[in-house]
């Protein structure tokens, strides 16, 4: 099994700190109404983002990746002259 990428982490870490300052600078400063929505439009874009990377880089891609790792290293069944039809 492959060690998961430094890239990964570091994006995925972008991201997140990304998220935490929108929401952040949400709360503690009153945004002009026009530009308001706008923001939240970026907040939902962000968080988006972060879930893409959650998903891709803990989520079920990995589980596929290691499972294909794991089937090719893997020896052929024998199937004792069992012939298989295609």
């Amino acid at each position: 099994m492959k060690k998961r990428s430094i890239f990964g982490y570091i994006i995925g870490a972008i991201v997140m700190i990304l998220t935490v300052g929108i929401v952040a600078a949400l709360f503690t400063h009153e945004l002009p109404q026009g530009n308001r929505e706008v923001a939240l439009v970026i907040l939902g874009t962000v968080i988006g983002w972060a879930s893409t990377i959650v998903g891709h880089e803990f989520g079920s891609s990995v589980g596929s990746k290691d499972k294909t790792a794991l089937l090719a290293k893997s020896e052929p069944l024998d199937l004792g002259g069992a012939e298989i039809d295609r």
